[in-house]
């Protein structure tokens, strides 16, 4: 499909400004002035049942500016029920009338499939999103901006808005196009997505490709200029942005728009399936006093030089268990580091190696589960050990 077969949004000066407040305050944030280029992220999915703060970080403590009208704030992203749960709400704060949430990776993204399952909010003026981004602040290699978007403009969940810019700090593209998806988002979790190569932008919902932007028609962002991180986010526009998502107005009460899953599979070769991660089930036969290794999430630190491994421990039930000492090591390339921990009330002990600028595989591996009144069991462990390229 060409864009020319779908409405195309006409407010440049408006997408002009939404793109430029994906970029958070320099005095918040810090720009990253190196200019050197962070190392790409491996394959990984997450079923959003906790904070996983090895991968992601939650937005804090500052304002966009116009056209969005609130505050971010790290309290108004949760997780309930197995979902990771954004908020919008009337709370100020920094000069703004509302506050929201926004969830975003700390390590960045080449060329893959981007995908999550959420279920936007249906309020005019409110705009849900999950994208990739990388700019002067979030600086993914030459610290332009680069974006590919799926936004959900809240006067009109029954049709959803793509988008992307390369190398564009003067906002000057126009890319955006507005594709009907025959049902309401806002009554039900579906899942979307996105097929980035170096030939062009693929986009996905429930696992069938309904939109596609090529390279050689228009110039999509590149992996060799920058790599990505992974956003999502909620928030209301201003009167600025009103001809595009529409008046916003709070109900009295916040908005929350709920997230399922996320999944990203690096390479050009990989494809979009829609289809929520399997998770597995607890082992049979376990007494309840057992205790298990039920993941190990091993990343990176946004520089590249330091490993975090953050090791999931569950209870003979099946359920996430805190307070049970882990003990661990790293090898590889870097070989020291953080060797015991306990885990929180998610059931996740996080461990931190050693810093290393060498470049190779790191290793981290669980040798222990202990507590009292508990009893580790080996053989029940998901996983054990992991490993990444750094």
């Amino acid at each position: 499909m060409q864009q020319s077969t779908k409405r195309i949004v006409s407010w440049t000066t408006l997408c002009a400004a939404m793109s430029l407040s994906l970029v958070p305050d320099a005095a918040a944030a810090g720009k990253n002035r190196s200019g050197k280029r962070p190392p790409e992220q491996a394959s990984f999915e997450d079923p959003l049942q906790r904070f996983d703060s090895a991968r992601w970080e939650k937005a804090d403590g500052w304002t966009n500016g116009s056209p969005f009208d609130n505050a971010w704030r790290a309290d108004h992203v949760s997780f309930s029920d197995g979902n990771m749960i954004l908020r919008l709400d009337d709370t100020a704060m920094l000069g703004e009338p509302y506050s929201a949430g926004e969830y975003r990776t700390s390590g960045y993204h080449g060329y893959g499939c981007f995908e999550t399952s959420f279920r936007p909010v249906a309020q005019p003026g409110v705009v849900t999103s999950f994208f990739t981004f990388a700019g002067p602040y979030d600086n993914g290699g030459n610290g332009r901006h680069n974006e590919i978007d799926i936004e959900f403009l809240g006067d009109d969940t029954t049709r959803v808005q793509f988008n992307f810019w390369t190398n564009d700090d003067t906002y000057g593209s126009r890319n955006e196009a507005l594709v009907d998806l025959g049902f309401d988002a806002s009554a039900a979790a579906h899942a979307y997505g996105f097929r980035w190569t170096s030939k062009g932008i693929q986009w996905f919902v429930d696992g069938v490709m309904v939109f596609e932007a090529l390279d050689a028609i228009t110039p999509t962002p590149k992996a060799v200029d920058s790599l990505h991180k992974i956003m999502m986010n909620l928030w209301p526009v201003d009167e600025t942005a009103a001809l595009w998502a529409g008046s916003f107005e709070y109900p009295g009460q916040p908005l929350e728009a709920e997230y399922h899953w996320v999944r990203y599979t690096a390479g050009e070769d990989c494809a979009v399936s829609g289809v929520a991660p399997e998770e597995p089930p607890p082992p049979d036969g376990l007494e309840p006093e057992a205790v298990y290794v039920g993941d190990v999430d091993l990343g990176l630190t946004a520089r590249g030089t330091q490993g975090i491994a953050r090791v999931t421990v569950l209870d003979g039930s099946g359920n996430a268990l805190g307070s049970v000492t882990v003990t661990g090591e790293w090898s590889g390339v870097v070989s020291g580091g953080d060797t015991e921990r306990e885990s929180d009330g998610d059931g996740v002990a996080t461990f931190y190696s050693a810093r290393s600028r060498s470049s190779g595989t790191v290793t981290f591996c669980v040798t222990t589960l202990s507590g009292p009144g508990l009893s580790y069991s080996p053989d029940a462990n998901l996983e054990t050990c992991a490993s990444i390229v750094k």
